[in-house]
């Protein structure tokens, strides 16, 4: 103890000195330190909050792509489905189109049939009144007796007959 009485003063001066030089130090390095300390919270702080909002923006950008993308899928499946209506009714039109030509045509080929078919009878009956004018031009021409007049009349007939199977 004798030591600590013989150097009080000292240990007074050392105290002091260094209570002297805390308070300089926290005043000069301290302070600066905590503000700069402070400084960097607050700048991590607004960028931690920059990209939090910008993470939300993200996220609200991500359902709105979805929620697009959702409409886009429904309206092209909207789209394909009237595709396939429109071909369809295209099919059927074609379909119906072809019918109607085909009947067009079967009644063009009827009528041409009927043309030919009364044209041929009407050509008939022509060579028909020829013979039968050659005929009685021929019985006129000559007196015949009963058995001649069957003969010529038989003979006309299956002239008639051999001609008419050209008609058929």
């Amino acid at each position: 103890m004798d030591f600590l009485l013989n150097h009080a003063n000292s240990y007074w001066y050392g105290l002091a000195a260094f209570l002297i030089f805390a308070a300089v130090f926290s005043k000069l390095v301290i302070g600066p330190i905590v503000k700069a300390l402070d400084a960097r919270e607050a700048k991590i702080k607004s960028e931690l909050d920059e990209s939090e909002a910008t993470f939300n923006k993200a996220k609200e950008m991500q359902a709105d792509l979805d929620k697009q993308l959702k409409g886009a899928e429904a309206k092209i499946a909207e789209m394909m489905a009237e595709a396939r209506r429109d071909g369809e009714e295209q099919k059927k039109a074609l379909a119906e189109q072809g019918r109607a030509e085909i009947d067009g045509m079967r009644t063009k080929a009827l009528r041409e049939i009927d043309a030919a078919r009364h044209a041929a009878i009407v050509a008939l009956r022509e060579e028909f009144a020829e013979v039968a004018t050659g005929v009685a031009e021929k019985i006129v021409k000559k007196e015949l007796d009963g058995g001649q007049y069957q003969s010529l009349v038989t003979a006309t007939i299956e002239d008639i007959q051999s001609r008419s199977g050209e008609f058929n």
